[in-house]
């Protein structure tokens, strides 16, 4: 049913809930899946041999690497991508873009919050403006 799933991915607990479901789902469908992390926007308009930029994006290969690689190594099908854009417009560009089937987003799970606000800016925006379903993925 999926061949292309897509995961916004911020390092934090909530979204390590979702790579797992994203994991289960695409080896269920035997589908590629997209990493996604979105960078600072405000380096959007750096040239790519930008020093500052490039010195983000292998931080955070690096990250990638030693935090969340060793959870997928047994997953071969997925690639991390990083970039500075406005992480929902930037999620739902490469969804068109690569034709996504679906788009995961883990759910904040914060006890002083109303369980409403589950969704920040970000998610609210890829619910409105996504190509294809969105899913949510509780903690």
């Amino acid at each position: 049913m999926f061949k292309k799933i897509i995961l916004a991915f911020k390092f934090s607990s909530a979204c390590r809930s979702a790579l797992e479901k994203a994991i289960q789902l695409s080896i269920f469908n035997n589908a590629e899946l997209l990493i996604f992390h979105a960078l600072d926007y405000r380096l959007n308009g750096k040239d790519q041999l930008d020093k500052e930029l490039i010195s983000l994006n292998q931080q955070m290969d690096h990250r990638f690497e030693t935090e969340i690689k060793p959870l997928i190594d047994d997953f071969p099908n997925f690639k991390f991508a990083c970039s500075p854009s406005d992480p929902a417009l930037e999620i739902c560009r490469i969804a068109r873009q690569i034709q996504a089937d679906l788009i995961l987003l883990g759910c904040h799970d914060e006890p002083e919050k109303p369980k409403i606000a589950r969704l920040d800016y970000v998610g609210v925006t890829i619910l409105e403006k996504s190509p294809c379903p969105v899913m949510l993925v509780p903690p």
